[in-house]
């Protein structure tokens, strides 16, 4: 076991920053935790599985899956670091994990038992009021997201998929993504066959740039994607 507060010493910037701020108040008595790396496509939070720590990621990124009794996986979200992954259900009084989580790139985190946290977060309104205002920002923009992909058809929701991964992954106004058909699949909740024939079309009107198998996505294309969306949402 390590010190929280010096385990958060060891994160990046800018995450290192926010959970300084975050956890400035925090007593000796709930500081106790351990630090924990994996390598990419780790699960290591299942769904029913018992809630009784709250992972802190401080490095890398994490999806978000369901995995239906038939065997098909979903993956409906991806997170970056700073994260914290655990809080919602305790917060809620919920015994067992929501959702299963996977790390997407080799990650780093902070484990902290769920009784540290709930003892040390009632009695910091400061730092309550900071994760609730995180928390309702998170689900009120997943439940706008939920509500634009019930208008979407195959092609409509992989543009949509296209336009989240390009603002979070784009540098210098060019997104290349590397990523499998399968992933995508995966995201957008069509089989591989649907995606790539979606890619293809999209590749003979412009929208995107194929070289290979990775997809390349620029400022221009980016922006007629928007608004393509916004076309068919708005109608």
């Amino acid at each position: 076991m390590v010190d929280l507060i010096a385990a958060i010493d060891t994160a990046p910037q800018p995450q290192k920053a926010y959970l300084q701020q975050l956890f400035q108040h925090i007593p000796v008595s709930s500081r106790s935790c351990r630090m924990v790396e994996m390598q990419a496509d780790t699960k290591f939070i299942a769904a029913n599985e018992p809630c009784n720590a709250v992972w802190i990621l401080i490095e890398g990124h994490v999806r978000a899956r369901e995995e239906q009794i038939s065997g098909d996986v979903y993956v409906f979200t991806e997170f970056q670091a700073p994260e914290l992954f655990g809080e919602m259900e305790g917060l809620a009084g919920i015994s067992y994990y929501k959702v299963t989580l996977v790390t997407a790139t080799d990650c780093k985190f902070i484990v902290m038992p769920m009784i540290s946290y709930l003892n040390w977060i009632r009695n910091d309104s400061e730092a309550l009021f900071s994760r609730v205002h995180a928390i309702m920002n998170f689900t009120l923009k997943e439940s706008k997201n939920d509500r634009t992909y019930l208008f979407l058809d195959g092609i409509n929701r992989l543009m949509l998929n296209l336009t989240q991964y390009y603002q979070k992954h784009a540098r210098s106004k060019t997104c290349v993504m590397q990523i499998k058909r399968q992933q995508i699949a995966d995201e957008t909740g069509f089989s591989t066959k649907t995606v790539n024939r979606s890619i293809r079309k999209l590749s003979d009107n412009g929208l995107v740039t194929l070289d290979g198998r990775k997809i390349i996505i620029s400022e221009s294309q980016y922006e007629q994607l928007l608004a393509l969306i916004d076309k068919k949402i708005s109608n």
